[in-house]
């Protein structure tokens, strides 16, 4: 063959080339982008590594609920169809935390722990709050606040 021939096919050869990965960056992310939609899946075990979340969203697309780990251990927040949290439980540097939020996304309703022993708060929808727990002496204590931030 002569050189001019080669030097063709070398060149056609390339175009078609160019052809085939303009065509795949087209056609391709759309075949891709349909993979990730499964149906059921079931495991025996899920590992998010990295400080990832695991991220559970509604049929509507609003977020439903959020696996993730802070530095004291994991947390589990859940939410209404209107997509504002519900409920959280997570774990603090003295142990677990359980909290309610009302529509809004206010907190309600909280059972925790402290460094002294366990406490249950609940709030009003004003500033006002009561409080049961273990104070600093290992004893029980009742504490009431008005609207204002007082301690009644």
């Amino acid at each position: 063959m002569r050189l001019r021939n080669k030097l063709s096919y070398i060149a056609l050869g390339g175009l078609l080339m160019l052809i085939g990965m303009l065509a795949s960056s087209v056609f391709m992310p759309s075949l891709f982008a349909q993979r990730d939609k499964f149906g059921d899946i079931e495991c025996t075990s899920l590992t998010v590594v990295d400080g990832g979340d695991v991220i559970i969203l509604g049929k509507d697309g609003k977020l439903g609920a959020v696996l993730s780990v802070n530095e004291h251990g994991g947390i589990v927040s859940i939410s209404g169809k209107d997509g504002k949290s519900g409920a959280w439980l997570g774990v603090y540097e003295h142990g677990g935390d359980l909290a309610a939020y009302d529509r809004f996304g206010k907190i309600r309703a909280q059972l925790g722990v402290t460094e002294h022993g366990g406490i249950v708060t609940v709030f009003g929808k004003g500033e006002g709050k009561a409080g049961m727990g273990i104070n600093e002496y290992g004893n029980g204590a009742v504490s009431t606040w008005d609207k204002n931030g007082y301690r009644q």
